[in-house]
């Protein structure tokens, strides 16, 4: 059943906005959401650390269902999603060691899911990733259909994987990328590659940076140094993000917010968070946003938390 809620926005401290929110889901048993892609018939595709099957939500249906898409062998987490082609889907897969919140070592790997044919799901392992610690996030890189980023939290380092090839090799790494304690503290988180730049967070250290990249015979490598654009308040943590048209970010902020961010500003470039004190809306923990695609839904922001929920969030009324 869908609960139609609201919830507020302070940007600058100077204006207060209202946005319609909706619970679309409540997952069952309230099995931790990780991350989501949007297929081009609006669907959502969920990952869980805590399940190895991949679902998907139709978040438009009068009674969205939890429906299953695959479910992976010899894993038990699932993390980064990310649409490498239409409707081909590159996904984080391995073995989590609950204690450490780590993977088990050598069980790292990426998977291609092809949903584009119609029928069943076509699914093979792109690619081994043997030292990676545990990767999370999972970019594209614009115009290299083949190509994915995937941040590695525990290690500081981004990967780069070639899921036609299979060929691992570090892009990048850098002390901004590495948490501030040991694990299960979260380093780099979110990625996402937009004009010439890779945005990331990084959860431990708070902040939310940039830098430029080049692409040279197929290897993607850092080009420039790291500006910070904004930093988390208080005990604040950012997780995934996405960005809309106007080039706003839209940022999964630990325990309870989601924080707006206009990242040509250097600096603390905060615009306001949402589920301010006083909404009735309760955000538990979230984990990653991304916008609906194409008609009504574009500028529908899809969130999903660590307490199973995914949620709506109409984001037309912002001016700032």
């Amino acid at each position: 059943m869908l609960l139609p809620l609201l919830l507020s926005l302070v940007v600058c401290a100077a204006a207060s906005f209202t946005f319609p929110t909706r619970l679309v889901l409540q997952s069952p048993g309230g099995l931790f959401l990780e991350n989501l892609a949007v297929r081009p018939n609006g669907k959502l595709l969920i990952t869980s650390p805590e399940s190895s099957t991949l679902h998907m939500v139709d978040p438009t249906a009068p009674n969205p269902t939890f429906d299953e898409v695959h479910t992976f062998r010899n894993v038990t987490a699932l993390l980064g999603i990310a649409e490498v082609k239409p409707d081909v889907y590159g996904i984080i897969a391995l073995v989590l060691n609950d204690t450490t919140i780590t993977a088990v070592p050598g069980t790292v790997a990426i998977w291609r899911v092809d949903l584009s044919l119609g029928g069943p799901p076509m699914v093979n392992k792109a690619a081994n990733v043997p030292d990676g610690m545990f990767l999370d996030g999972l970019s594209t890189v614009p115009g290299e259909p083949d190509l994915v980023l995937g941040a590695d939290t525990a290690a500081g380092r981004i990967w780069q994987i070639n899921l036609q090839t299979g060929g691992v090799r570090i892009a990048a790494q850098d002390d901004a990328f590495a948490p501030d304690a040991p694990a299960p503290a979260f380093g780099i988180n979110g990625l996402h590659v937009r004009g010439g730049d890779l945005y990331f967070t990084n959860s431990q250290k708070k902040t939310f940076s940039r830098f430029p990249i080049s692409l040279r015979g197929g290897n993607v490598a850092q080009a420039g140094p790291i500006e910070v654009l904004g930093s988390a308040n208080g005990t604040d943590q950012f997780d995934d993000f996405a960005f809309d048209s106007a080039g706003r970010v839209w940022a999964a902020t630990l325990p309870d917010t989601l924080t707006v961010l206009f990242p040509p500003v250097q600096g603390n470039s905060m615009l306001g968070q949402l589920n301010a004190p006083g909404s009735p809306v309760v955000f538990n923990s979230p984990t990653s946003v991304t916008f609906g695609r194409g008609g009504v839904v574009q500028h529908t922001l899809y969130m999903t938390t660590q307490a199973g929920q995914l949620i709506a969030v109409d984001t037309t009324g912002i001016r700032a």
